[in-house]
C-alpha cells in the first residue's frame, strides 16, 4: 500500500493505492523465529495454533450456503480451497506466519474469485455480455486483494522482531534435550 497523491480531478488529495505488481516487495527471507508450520506449509509437532479457536462466522460457522444457489456450492468450496492454499503460500514466503487482516484479505479475494468463475459460467451459459463484464471486475478486485495481502504480509513480516543468534542457539539446545 502506498499514499499518493492525486491526480486528475483529485489533484493534492491523498490516495491510499495499492502498488502496481512490479513495485511489491519482495518475498521476505525465512525469519529466525520459531514457526509453527514446516518446510511444506503444514502444521508442524507441537505447534501452538491448535489452541486457537477457529472463528466461525454466521450460524454454525455457515456464511449462507444453505440458501445459496445449488450452482455455486462447488466455487464457493473451491474458493475455500484457493483461500487455505493462498494463505499457506504466503505463510511460506513471508516468514512462517500471517496476520488474521492478511488472512481478512485472502478470504476476501478467495470469495471474490469463487464469484468470479460462478457469474463467468452464468455469462458463458447466456451469452450475456454485462455478466462477462460483471466478472472480470469480480476477478479484477480479487486481484487487487491479492496485492495488498501480498504487501501487508511483506510489511508484517519485516516489522516482527527477529531472534537474536544467542536466543536460537538457546532455543534448539532446549528442543535436543
Amino acid at each position: 500500500m502506498a499514499l499518493r497523491t492525486g491526480h486528475g480531478s483529485g489533484t493534492g488529495q491523498p490516495r491510499i493505492e495499492v502498488l502496481p505488481p512490479d513495485e511489491l516487495p519482495s518475498a521476505t527471507p525465512v525469519l529466525a523465529g520459531r514457526s509453527n508450520r514446516d518446510a511444506a506449509g503444514r502444521f508442524a509437532p507441537g505447534n501452538t495454533e491448535g489452541q486457537n479457536k477457529r472463528v466461525k462466522p454466521g450460524v454454525r460457522g455457515a456464511l449462507g450456503l444453505e440458501r445459496a444457489d445449488a450452482r455455486y456450492k462447488p466455487f464457493a468450496r473451491w474458493g475455500a480451497r484457493y483461500g487455505a492454499h493462498r494463505r499457506r503460500e504466503l505463510a511460506q514466503a513471508h516468514g512462517g506466519s500471517i496476520s488474521a487482516g492478511v488472512g481478512a484479505i485472502v478470504e476476501s479475494a478467495a470469495q471474490a474469485m469463487a464469484a468470479s468463475r460462478f457469474v463467468q459460467m452464468l455469462a458463458a451459459e447466456k451469452g450475456d455480455a454485462e455478466l462477462f463484464k460483471q466478472a472480470s471486475s469480480l476477478a479484477s478486485t480479487a486481484r487487487q486483494h491479492e496485492l495488498a495481502a501480498w504487501e501487508l504480509s511483506a510489511r508484517e513480516a519485516q516489522a516482527r522482531p527477529r531472534e537474536s543468534a544467542v536466543d536460537r542457539i538457546r532455543r534448539e539446545i532446549g528442543a535436543i534435550k
